[in-house]
């Protein structure tokens, strides 16, 4: 007889919950147990392989379930009081050019708090708590949606708190992330919009304290999970990664090749948000059928809620000021997209 292969029961809620949100049906609070399961298993790239199998609104709406789980935990509490949460923020931010190493981004935790509190109009009786420094994109290439899971959580249960990050490494992008806790919220949500008084009043409390970040107020993202921060300072560091190659490898072709080749971009689309990114060198001179004279390594990058371009764009402006100028960018698109 032949040997079937049967689901955990874990993986058949995420099929069944799936199968609910395609039917209209769907349990968001289940949803939100079910990935925080996955995610205490140290599952989470199975629900990333998830994600790249669905269309691109599916694949968005679970990975926001999916940042609210790693990011949002019930506070246990009489089952009679109204629900509290502990909540998982970051903001985005600008950096100067030319930062000295090692990198310090230093903040005053409490006065950052204070700052939080008034600019986010944090209601009374919430808790707020700021990570002393901010973390730039190469250090959060070494955290995975489990330890934001696993911090969240113990301060949710009352443990003692510890920084999210022992190391802070150089950032990539000239990009920094301010990272605080809500204990007590209210809501597992923050707001979706900011107003440009509390926008300027928070980037001017925040550039006080820390001179390397540039006063760049339309580059201050509202507070998202730190889910997406996390994807988007790993995104920044894998293309960054992708370019090197690219270009060391186009550095060595001997001179007559290296100003006749020509950089193939390739980004997939249509499979929903995670997906792949890579890079030929052509050499026209050579026949069709002769294919690159060297192929990269793919690169997987999230895109929820990035334009499809993206990657190209970033790519191509790093490549430039490493002296490639022939470019094609080609975007490979799923089949039945």
């Amino acid at each position: 007889m032949a040997s079937w292969y049967r689901p955990d029961p874990l993986t058949r809620d995420l099929i069944h919950l799936i199968n609910a949100r395609r039917h209209d049906h769907g349990d968001s609070e289940l949803a939100i147990e079910i990935l925080q399961a996955l995610l205490e298993q140290d599952r989470e790239h199975d629900v990333l392989t998830v994600l790249a199998a669905l269309d691109e609104e599916m694949a968005e709406w679970l990975f926001d379930l999916l940042a609210e789980a790693a990011c949002a935990v019930l506070i246990e509490g009489d089952p009679d009081d109204e629900p509290a949460y502990a909540v998982l923020g970051s903001l985005e931010l600008s950096l100067q050019a030319n930062l000295d190493a090692p990198v310090g981004l230093k903040i005053d935790p409490v006065r950052t708090a204070d700052l939080l509190r008034q600019c986010l109009h944090v209601p009374a009786g919430t808790v707020v708590t700021v990570e002393p420094r901010l973390l730039t994109d190469a250090t959060f290439d070494f955290i995975t949606l489990q330890k934001l899971h696993d911090h969240l959580s113990s301060l949710a249960g009352s443990q003692r708190r510890r920084s999210i990050a022992a190391r802070l490494h150089p950032p990539v992008e000239s990009t920094a992330f301010l990272v605080f806790e809500l204990i007590g919220a209210r809501t597992s949500s923050f707001p979706e919009t900011m107003r440009d008084e509390d926008r300027d009043a928070l980037l001017q409390g925040l550039t006080d304290q820390c001179p390397e970040i540039a006063l760049a107020p339309n580059m201050l993202d509202v507070p998202v999970h730190a889910a997406y921060g996390m994807f988007d300072a790993q995104n920044a560091v894998r293309l960054h990664r992708l370019a090197d190659e690219t270009a060391a490898v186009w550095h060595d072709l001997d001179a007559p090749m290296r100003s006749r080749a020509i950089v193939h971009l390739h980004t997939q689309c249509g499979n929903g948000v995670y997906m792949p990114v890579w890079t030929d060198l052509f050499d026209p001179d050579l026949p069709e059928d002769h294919g690159p004279v060297w192929t990269s390594p793919d690169v997987w990058v999230f895109t929820a809620d990035l334009p499809i371009e993206w990657p190209g764009e970033m790519l191509t402006n790093r490549l430039l000021a490493e002296g490639c100028t022939r470019f094609e960018n080609h975007i490979v698109e799923a089949p039945d997209t």
